[in-house]
């Protein structure tokens, strides 16, 4: 990566050196999306960012970074900073390969960090999560092109009882042109395959009568799925592209389990008990994507539906995922958005070697960004949020009010 990342003042590319820094105000009235809803407070936060960016004829890349310092007003066990960092770069190696790497690292706290992007909810428990991939592309002909995709995740959360998580993916894909029969449109192939290795190991403390008791527990699972997807990306008028991917997908999930207790006085060892459990699933997988383009406005529906991993939870669930968003330009410098989305995430409630999960998710969001000047961007959003936990048999809501000013400027420029 640094090797494809350091000739950024080579002639002939545009390049950036982009600083700025967002200074927002915050009103959450249930911070930990729980039913109760007992902590409402206000959150002030400063966020800067450097990005470099290079945009070549054969080479493009770019990283940066950001970080968020949060205070707020009445909780201050929530003061925290979070950070991320990322990095990413393409090279035409010749005419018909493209090379691609990627790389990301984050550190985040925050409860409700993942309630708006996989409708998960997680407790303040701090995260630490790295990423890297790597592509290949190449064309086949005028008619036909393919490539492979592969990624590596790591997760792991400062608590015990929190699940830790490691995971692998590969894609191999192929597209062809069906110019012949359909106009402006590209069938689509992709054969996938991911590995997920989920670990915890906490331990408990009782008492029973006159002994204290400590129970030991290693709790560990994988999942193999793979699967298969065929579909079309069609450009059907010049504004309105649509994309389709459907499939099916098969899943094995394996668990070992043990447990051993502690008894003292007198110091006493229980051997481990131990439990092992398979599971076999089969399962859709698709996705949906239409995008309009007007001269002042755009909107766009998203759907998916596949197995995807719970983050901090030993378990993988049938993630569907519904979003219809739209942007209007209503002024020069004034623009409104408006979104809607939705979660579901279950797994199968037969399945003995992993956590049950039944949840869904509304976020219902709307907003504006005023550019104030060439530099400076004001924006207000509002973000309302029902979140169910049907194997809790809980509901809770949440109102966010966020006002934002955004100082952003590129020196190279």
């Amino acid at each position: 990566m640094l090797k494809l990342l350091c000739p950024y003042c080579a002639l002939g590319a545009d390049n950036q050196l982009v600083t700025s820094v967002a200074a927002s105000y915050e009103y959450n009235d249930n911070i930990r999306l729980d039913d109760r809803g007992e902590l409402a407070d206000s959150i002030y936060t400063i966020a800067p960012r450097l990005a470099l960016v290079r945009e070549g004829e054969r080479l493009s890349a770019r990283a940066d970074a950001m970080a968020e310092f949060y205070r707020y007003g009445d909780y201050d066990d929530f003061d925290d900073t979070d950070q991320w960092y990322n990095a990413e770069a393409s090279y035409q190696a010749t005419e018909r390969w493209q090379l691609g790497l990627e790389g990301h690292l984050s550190d985040d706290n925050r409860p409700d960090r993942d309630i708006e992007t996989t409708g998960v909810v997680l407790g303040n428990i701090r995260r630490k999560r790295s990423n890297a991939g790597a592509s290949a592309a190449y064309v086949f002909s005028e008619m036909t092109s393919g490539g492979l995709f592969v990624e590596f995740n790591r997760e792991n959360y400062d608590d015990d009882q929190t699940s830790d998580r490691r995971d692998y993916h590969a894609v191999l894909y192929l597209n062809r042109s069906l110019e012949g029969g359909l106009a402006r449109t590209t069938g689509r192939l992709n054969l996938g395959y991911s590995h997920y290795e989920f670990e915890r190991d906490y331990t408990l403390t009782g008492t029973d009568g006159f002994f204290d008791i400590t129970t030991a527990i290693s709790d560990d699972s994988e999942v193999d799925s793979y699967s298969l997807t065929a579909g079309t990306e069609t450009a059907l008028t010049e504004r309105l592209d649509l994309t389709v991917d459907l499939g099916g997908r098969y899943a094995r999930s394996e668990s070992d389990q043990g447990v051993a207790r502690t008894y003292d006085p007198p110091l006493i060892v229980q051997s481990p008990v131990t439990s092992s459990d398979s599971y076999d699933s089969w399962g859709f997988v698709g996705s949906l994507t239409a995008e309009y383009r007007g001269e002042r406005s755009s909107c766009a529906l998203f759907f998916s539906h596949d197995l995807q991993p719970v983050s901090g939870q030993n378990s993988t669930a049938n993630r569907t995922t519904v979003r219809l968003s739209g942007q209007m330009r209503l002024l020069e410098r004034l623009r409104a958005n408006l979104a809607v989305q939705w979660y579901r995430n279950e797994s199968d409630q037969d399945d003995p070697t992993q956590d049950d999960v039944d949840t869904q998710t509304w976020n219902l969001r709307g907003g504006l960004t005023w550019s104030l000047t060439d530099d400076f961007d004001l924006t207000a959003d509002y973000v309302y949020t029902v979140y169910e936990d049907r194997d809790g048999d809980t509901t809770a809501c949440r109102n966010k009010f966020l006002l934002q000013l955004t100082a952003a400027h590129d020196w190279l420029e």
